[in-house]
């Protein structure tokens, strides 16, 4: 079968290329082969083939953490290692039917980032009325939390770089948008909460920028690490923890479901489900590419002001 490997960490444009594998054993009655159908490519997958993510597979390894796929006549998304390929080993317990009213597109993208961003959205314990921040906005998780909060009643500033992404964000509904690239961006984050600042902020771009996120926190306010697209250190100033007596703390969705419930776990898929059914979740995509164009799609996955998910299919 064909699938896309790297046999060292590094640049994923670079170090990732199809490769003619033998299809892999499985575990009679644990696992079965799905025929690949699409897979995305997320940031924590990029970040693992840097060597920087939380997990570092035994090398070589094939890419991917995520696809639809089919066996026989029916659909199936599942999560789990090494999807960038014709065929895919899934343990069958993680496999979720698919409905006929959720396209490819969608489903291959429905467990990794709505899964993480509904749990997510609980974690932050928010009231409505209540202020809160999130960085790297445009992408599918700000997309998604924007949506939650502001259907909760929850205040959200959503933070982007650009101003084509504030314009997109905009055409998804955003009701507060903040262009970094400006000057006095924090000024005019913090007037929007009167003053009082943010009780909650999540994080996805963390380094040196986390200093100005901080800076933002209200007395008693939480910054949730929740990404670290700037593959750097985090900035941090103590004094304002302590004066503020402020937190910051993980979110990793690993771990949340190694210690949820088989019931919040089913809680979990039923909500997402209905959003998709709804047609509530903002999983748009930005290209589609054969996995002979691995470098290709790679290199259109981080493409600054992309638009959507770059996909896979075989």
């Amino acid at each position: 079968m064909n699938a896309l490997q790297y046999a060292r960490f590094g640049e994923p444009a670079e170090v990732v290329a199809p490769t003619d594998i033998p299809v892999p054993a499985v575990r009679e009655g644990e696992e079965v082969v799905l025929h690949m159908l699409r897979s995305p490519i997320h940031n924590h997958d990029l970040a693992t083939i840097r060597g920087i993510y939380g997990v570092k597979p035994k090398l070589p390894a094939t890419g991917g953490t995520e696809c639809v796929g089919r066996i026989g006549d029916k659909r199936y998304a599942c999560l789990g290692r090494g999807t960038w390929a014709d065929e895919v080993v899934a343990p069958t317990a993680s496999l979720v039917p698919i409905p006929d009213a959720i396209d490819d597109d969608r489903a291959c993208q429905l467990l990794a980032m709505p899964l993480s961003t509904v749990v997510l959205f609980d974690e932050l314990r928010t009231q409505p009325g209540m202020w809160i921040a999130q960085n790297a906005a445009n992408g599918s998780v700000g997309k998604l939390l924007m949506q939650l909060a502001q259907k909760a009643g929850v205040n959200i500033v959503n933070f982007v770089r650009r101003d084509d992404a504030a314009k997109e964000l905009k055409k998804y509904g955003a009701e507060f948008v903040v262009v970094t690239e400006h000057n006095g961006w924090e000024k005019k984050a913090f007037d929007l909460t009167g003053g009082a600042g943010f009780a909650r902020i999540v994080d996805s771009v963390a380094g040196p920028q986390s200093l100005e996120l901080q800076s933002l926190l209200a007395q008693f306010g939480e910054l949730i690490v929740f990404g670290g697209l700037s593959g750097a250190s985090m900035k941090l100033a103590p004094g304002l923890m302590i004066a503020k007596e402020t937190v910051v703390r993980g979110f990793w969705m690993n771990t949340w479901m190694m210690r949820a419930s088989e019931v919040q776990r089913a809680d979990l898929m039923r909500r997402v489900f209905a959003l998709a059914l709804a047609g509530e979740l903002a999983l748009t995509v930005g290209g589609v590419y054969p996995l002979r164009d691995a470098a290709k799609a790679l290199r259109a996955a981080e493409t600054p002001g992309r638009s959507g998910k770059i996909l896979f299919e075989p």
